[in-house]
């Protein structure tokens, strides 16, 4: 049975797990339900290139979230890991730097995980916002 790239685990894996959809794939559906929304979006191309004469060009600061969304002018960083994976200690740091610059950084496993917390966020976000606006002295 040839292997779904898709999702990894499986009943006949060496050790047996349930199947799970893989980081790219939590991530694409990250942007399919970000899209629906006509939420601005976008993936951080992160890692390394080797140019033509061998030297490497650093795309990203490591650890940097995979996304990023823009709501009501809040940036909203997204760490997507495969279903019960956990940060590393350079995206620990950098997360750590990005909240401390005022921006939010969720790390999300799943769909429904990153639904859940974007959600919650979003109506914090309207909710901070509206009592901060003064239409009138």
């Amino acid at each position: 049975m040839p292997k779904n790239k898709y999702l990894s685990g499986g009943l006949f894996a060496a050790k047996p797990t349930p199947l799970t959809p893989n980081e790219r794939t939590v991530s694409y559906n990250v942007e399919v339900w970000l899209n629906n929304r006509n939420i601005y979006n976008d993936r951080l191309n992160c890692g390394g290139v080797v140019t033509e004469n061998g030297n490497w060009i650093t795309l990203c600061k490591r650890g940097t979230p995979d996304r990023f969304a823009i709501v009501h002018g809040q940036i909203i960083f997204i760490e997507v890991k495969q279903f019960g994976e956990k940060p590393t200690p350079d995206q620990k740091k950098r997360h750590q730097l990005l909240r401390d610059s005022g921006a939010i950084v969720l790390v999300v496993d799943s769909i429904a995980q990153f639904t859940d917390k974007f959600s919650a966020i979003c109506s914090e976000i309207i909710k901070a916002q509206s009592k901060e606006l003064k239409l009138y002295d």
